[in-house]
């Protein structure tokens, strides 16, 4: 079963692209990191290997 990625979403502009730093910013500044899900999504995150994240008009994460 894949993570609920809904809430990670949420954080990104639909349809326009930011850098994977500026996303990780946003987790941080968004999420509780203490929180075991999103600590693990977070370090997900930092090792997968990507430039730019947008969500699309159905709330899916994309990346390039």
């Amino acid at each position: 079963m894949s993570p609920d990625l809904k809430p990670y979403a949420s954080f990104l502009p639909e349809e326009k692209w930011i850098s994977k730093m500026d996303f990780i910013y946003r987790l941080k500044a968004n999420c509780d990191c203490t929180d075991e899900s999103h600590s693990r999504f977070l370090r997900f995150v930092y090792r997968y290997q990507f430039e730019k994240v947008t969500r699309t008009s159905c709330g899916k994460i994309l990346v390039c």
